[in-house]
């Protein structure tokens, strides 16, 4: 009798039970892949909720945009490698985070000032090193009415007279410093020192700029002490808080400066929300950067001209500026 052979059940697997196939990279890049997700997405809640208690939180905070791009990649690659679950979350994340950009790069409808014109222009000298032959040729070719200094020192001030900068600008309020803690205001037109806050770990003198109308402005020079330092969080968000507010039927207030702050830290937007408005931001060109120091630091944006809602932007501008980290921006506003 011939023998019949016995073919197991497993040896050939049913129709239609092919083995699911293997994701790539196994459990180890699924683990990797999930890591980042859920990183994102604890930076994500903490940039919404606007959670910067520590130093480092208010640096990290300041890279949101490179987070939101960052995200973006990661989601691709996550559905390449098939974690569709995982890149759908950071893809959500990252269209929530970007569309918290989205007003920074679209100009705003401006209201209708028609007043005098002003352009004010501020360049953090760091530490007085900036090339002060620079600095004058831009005052001189952009027509600056009022300049801001921080970080002045007497060697930078002496420097900037001798490139001609008193010429241009021969009204100086100047409280000179031997590091970074100086600040200077400079203008063409008659400027006359007053009291708008207390005093700051770092100088912020404020004035009255005398104009030929008859309004007058009221500028505080502005550079607040880094909230990236050690134990100087509580600092920065004190000397945030404590910058002077516009007042409505008063004065036209400008604030003008090295903010060490970006859109992305919720001190700043509470500043700004006072009444408010970001020169850059009213252009769309919130996300130019206007300070790096690569490798330690990435591009990012802390210079800012916030003026009165009262006024218009007429234009801005950023310019690079050598022998600092910062650069020059620059703003014309109208008065209303």
């Amino acid at each position: 009798m011939p023998r019949t052979s016995v073919v197991e059940e497993t040896d050939v697997p049913a129709t239609g039970d092919a083995a699911p196939r293997r994701r790539p990279g196994g459990r180890k890049v699924g683990f990797v892949v999930w890591l980042v997700a859920l990183v994102i997405l604890a930076y994500a809640g903490l940039r919404l909720w606007g959670l910067e208690t520590t130093e480092y939180l208010i640096a990290a905070m300041a890279v949101s945009p490179y987070v939101a791009g960052f995200g973006l990649v990661w989601g691709l690659l996550a559905l390449l490698l098939r974690r569709r679950l995982a890149a759908g979350l950071v893809l959500l994340l990252s269209v929530a985070l970007g569309s918290l950009l989205a007003p920074r790069v679209l100009s705003d409808t401006q209201p209708g000032a028609d007043g005098e014109r002003l352009r004010i222009m501020a360049v953090n000298l760091y530490l007085g090193s900036a090339d002060p032959h620079t600095v004058v040729d831009l005052v001189r070719s952009q027509q600056v009415d009022v300049l801001v200094l921080p970080e002045l020192t007497q060697d930078a001030a002496d420097d900037l007279d001798r490139a001609g900068l008193r010429d241009l600008l021969p009204e100086q309020v100047y409280d000179v410093g031997v590091g970074g803690e100086g600040t200077g205001i400079a203008a063409s037109l008659p400027l006359r020192q007053i009291v708008l806050m207390d005093e700051t770990t770092l100088s912020q003198p404020s004035v009255v700029v005398d104009l030929d109308g008859r309004e007058d402005v009221e500028l505080t020079a502005v550079h607040t002490m880094p909230g990236v330092r050690a134990n100087s969080a509580g600092t920065w968000h004190d000397e945030l808080a404590a910058l002077p507010h516009p007042t409505p039927d008063e004065r036209i207030r400008v604030l003008a400066g090295d903010f060490n702050a970006t859109f992305d830290h919720a001190a700043f937007r509470d500043v700004v929300d006072r009444g408010y408005a970001d020169a850059a931001e009213e252009t769309g060109q919130a996300l130019t950067p206007t300070w790096s120091s690569m490798p330690t630091g990435p591009p990012v944006t802390i210079d800012h001209i916030l003026v009165d809602r009262r006024c218009a932007i007429g234009s801005y501008a950023v310019f690079d500026v050598p022998g600092t980290d910062h650069d020059a921006v620059l703003a014309e506003i109208v008065l209303p």
